[in-house]
């Protein structure tokens, strides 16, 4: 016990004392006594209060200098040898453990990089496919794991009753936000693992690289002739056979946002890499890796010839229209179509160009439709999906001539309740060339998909899809793909 307890209980001890001692002279000596004990008591404590006060001061004068050191390290150097002061910026670095905080980004699901202003983002999902095909493109092609109209077999090709497993579609994709005086910078990188056609192999490929300084985006992204928001919400991630081609390609983009008639608009205006591709008759290239004149239909994209010739980019103009009951834009193409053949010093070249109309309009509720109309000559490398139409044709005598391309597409996004929902999306494609093209050539593509999409939770979406297809050929013959696919996708 304290001496500070010794001394309470003395005291109530006193008074019980002198209660029971009242009026007794005899205990006058001892309550003296008592009292001189207390009193030397009180003068030690009186000693140690002092003591701790002074300790207490002590501490506080040197915390006060440590966080001098801490904020100012250097400052022992300043005037030894000459030394000077370091900057700021380098005297904060020793205090790593408050530079290190990573705190929550400018926008939703970022982080900030510790000593800077960038925010940064990275997720993905992951995404398997189980595809019964009624008939099979073939040995390791893209077919088998999307929808590819012109690997649809015709006549007697084709393994039929075909199955295929693969998570080709997994993503992961990384993002930044820094702000400057400027504007913001941003930059978008996705990866899928579409890089092989060979089934089980997983090669990274690059979907999207861009950024964006303000109104200007420079990198790899959707063509501009293409209303991304219209696309149908589709398991295949092929597309639909009358839809614009998914095509992302390098390009240098300006957005000019404006408000005409309080409507929020926008125009765009981007260069666009250019690829001309040409079916070449076997006189003008007669290398044998030109297979223009083969009569097998099922060569994919071996009967075209790509010079890699091209003096100008593509050059695409869009008009956006964002009202509040969904979206619309009119995007149109221009473009030069060039042929070189250094073996006889050869050049031709046309000019070529077409338009688009799509867009997504809310209907009931969650619902919405979604649609594409495109027509174009010289533009076919645009439409459907990968390789199913060239641009121009070659004759004999390096005559080139534009093909014609027209299709549509249209689809109607049901929401069932806030879990499940269902699309149902057809599309129409037709490109006609010259009389003298080879008769094996894709002509007429259709397709159909009709699915039922469940999300209990917003990172997870089980589906199942129908799907149909059609390829015509120029001489006639068509062949016919009918799909199951079931989907399971979980987002991070």
């Amino acid at each position: 016990m304290s001496r500070a307890g010794n001394f309470l209980l003395k005291l109530a001890a006193l008074l019980a004392l002198c209660g029971a001692l009242s009026g007794s002279a005899a205990a006058d000596d001892d309550i003296k006594a008592l009292l001189g004990a207390m009193s030397r008591q009180i003068e030690d404590l009186k000693q140690q209060v002092a003591q701790s006060n002074q300790r207490i001061g002590q501490l506080e004068q040197a915390l006060k200098v440590y966080k001098s050191e801490q904020q100012s390290p250097q400052a022992n150097l300043v005037g030894a040898a000459g030394v000077q002061p370091l900057p700021a910026s380098a005297a904060g670095a020793g205090n790593s453990k408050e530079k290190a905080v990573v705190t929550v980004g400018d926008t939703k699901g970022t982080f900030k990089i510790p000593g800077t202003d960038t925010s940064l983002g990275l997720g993905g999902f992951v995404k398997t496919d189980l595809l019964f095909n009624s008939v099979s493109a073939g040995r390791d092609r893209l077919g088998d794991q999307q929808l590819a109209m012109s690997q649809i077999p015709v006549g007697a090709a084709g393994e039929r009753s075909q199955i295929a497993f693969h998570a080709k579609e997994s993503r992961l994709w990384f993002k930044s936000f820094t702000p400057s005086e400027w504007g913001d910078v941003n930059t978008f990188v996705e990866l899928d693992f579409y890089g092989d056609p060979a089934t089980y192999s997983y090669t990274p490929r690059l979907r999207h690289a861009y950024g964006s300084f303000g109104h200007l985006l420079a990198g790899q992204t959707w063509t501009t002739f293409l209303n991304a928001s219209a696309l149908p919400d589709n398991l295949d991630v092929g597309g639909s056979a009358g839809a614009l081609a998914s095509l992302r390609q390098p390009l240098v983009r300006w957005t000019e946002p404006f408000t005409w008639l309080d409507t929020p608009m926008e125009g765009l205006l981007a260069l666009e890499t250019p690829r001309s591709r040409l079916w070449v008759d076997n006189h003008l290239e007669t290398g044998s890796a030109n297979r223009a004149a083969a009569g097998d239909p099922n060569l994919d994209a071996a009967y075209w010839t790509t010079p890699n010739a091209d003096r100008y980019p593509d050059l695409v103009a869009r008009l956006n229209l964002n009202p509040e009951w969904g979206n619309m834009s009119l995007a149109a193409l221009g473009r030069q179509l060039r042929y070189t053949n250094s073996s006889n010093g050869y050049r031709q070249d046309a000019w070529g160009g077409g338009v688009n109309l799509s867009g997504r309009i809310n209907t009931v509720g969650l619902d919405n439709i979604r649609f594409m109309a495109h027509y174009g000559k010289g533009d076919a490398r645009y439409v459907s999906t990968t390789n199913t139409f060239a641009d121009a044709a070659l004759d004999s005598h390096g005559a080139i001539e534009l093909s014609e391309s027209y299709g549509a597409m249209l689809a109607y996004q049901h929401w069932w309740d806030k879990q499940w929902r269902s699309s149902l999306t057809y599309g129409f494609a037709q490109t006609d060339y010259p009389y003298y093209a080879n008769p094996v050539l894709t002509r007429q593509v259709q397709s159909l998909h009709a699915n039922l999409l469940w999300s209990p939770v917003s990172q997870a979406m089980l589906g199942v899809e129908y799907t149909y297809a059609d390829r015509e050929l120029i001489d006639g013959r068509d062949g016919v793909l009918q799909r199951v696919q079931f989907s399971a996708k979980y987002s991070f």
